[in-house]
């Protein structure tokens, strides 16, 4: 536990030295981010008859990414990565089934950020895009579906295992689809260390109505009350990772029809928030395609191994080609990049569009969203 302590005081290096956000970037100051589950790009924006309101619809009215990959398998390193730039290791490789303390073997590297060791939560040491909101003064919340439906399994806010315990919410019950390991804020100590913190921002999705007295429809009423950033999570039926479902019915026919029914019920609604009109950007992607032994390990973007497990894919090196939707008033329709992304690129995206140091491998990415996606007018371009 010695090495753990001496990266608890570690201080926050590893980031890129300058937190810039170009003037060539359009004015965007509220992201949605919808992450779904284990589906290769040929089985969602590529089979229309099974989704169309995700692979014509919303692939139509705004940028198709087909080149953007996933950074690993399983899937709880897929979202660390997508909010600190770490690396997967071999606990969150197999999806953190003990929700285990992260035992550091040294300080975080000054080359890449990364944090030597294993294990699930993460120390202090360890940034993430949510504290850095915080402390830039900006606003951020984790919208998790149907987290505290049954008390007895999670609590209904910053919903997760006791440390060092099994983590009973791998699979899910009858009323209760919300996995922690879907979660990635609850696997920081910056976040979870402070209860009240967590609980007011990593809290449940609710009802997709515009009545909703609590979740993200009623945040999304107005400007001031929409988070700079939104992190949505469905549960694991509304994701695509189960099919049949175990917590409910959607109707939608297979996993990626259960994905379609989902979107239609929230795309619309965050379409017509204030945040969104005035200066906001969806972003619709999987954690990682099919996994091992016979699926997708492939990655892009010059990706490499951190330093805590050779092939973060396990058989390969990237989680697989996944793609992802962006939808924003910035982006004409029909917009199509063939340049490469993943995780770690979105990350960085995030980071430049909010004026914040990159994280980790966020800071190594050949390219971030330009141009290419934002391909609409705005004053100053």
């Amino acid at each position: 536990m010695l090495a753990a302590a001496v990266m608890a005081t570690v201080p926050l290096v590893g980031v890129s030295t300058t937190a810039t956000t170009s003037a060539t970037l359009p004015p965007i100051y509220h992201v949605f981010v919808i992450a779904l589950e284990n589906e290769s790009s040929s089985a969602t924006f590529g089979n229309p008859g099974a989704d169309p309101y995700l692979a014509t619809q919303l692939k139509g009215a705004g940028a198709y990414l087909p080149n953007y990959y996933g950074t690993g398998h399983e899937s709880n390193d897929n979202y660390v990565s997508m909010v600190s730039g770490q690396a997967p290791n071999p606990q969150n490789q197999g999806d953190c089934q003990i929700y285990d303390q992260f035992v550091g073997t040294g300080p975080l590297s000054l080359l890449d950020g990364q944090a030597p060791g294993t294990g699930c939560v993460f120390p202090d040491s360890v940034p993430d895009i949510a504290t850095q909101l915080t402390q830039d003064g900006k606003t951020w919340k984790g919208y998790m579906e149907d987290m505290g439906n049954v008390p007895s399994r999670e609590s209904a806010q910053c919903g997760h295992p006791a440390l060092n315990t099994q983590d009973k919410t791998q699979s899910a019950v009858s009323g209760d689809g919300y996995v922690s390991r879907h979660d990635p804020f609850v696997y920081f100590q910056s976040i979870i260390g402070n209860p009240t913190y967590c609980a007011a921002h990593v809290v449940p999705l609710g009802a997709s109505s515009t009545t909703a007295t609590s979740g993200l429809a009623h945040d999304l009423q107005k400007v001031d009350t929409t988070p700079d950033l939104s992190f949505i999570v469905p549960d694991v039926c509304d994701d695509g990772h189960d099919y049949p479902c175990t917590n409910e019915n959607l109707g939608g026919g297979s996993a990626v029809g259960d994905i379609d029914v989902f979107l239609k019920n929230w795309v619309p609604l965050i379409q017509a928030s204030p945040a969104y009109n005035q200066d906001g950007l969806i972003v619709i992607t999987f954690d990682e395609a099919a996994g091992p032994p016979n699926g997708d390990s492939s990655s892009c973007c010059n990706e490499m191994p951190g330093p805590n497990s050779p092939l973060p894919g396990i058989t390969g090196l990237g989680g697989g080609k996944v793609g992802a939707v962006l939808l924003s008033k910035f982006i004409n329709s029909a917009t199509v990049s063939t340049t490469g992304y993943n995780h770690y690129a979105l990350l960085a995206s995030m980071e430049q569009l909010f004026g914040l140091a990159k994280l980790g491998f966020a800071a190594d990415v050949p390219n971030t969203f330009g141009h290419d996606v934002y391909t609409a007018n705005w004053p100053g371009k």
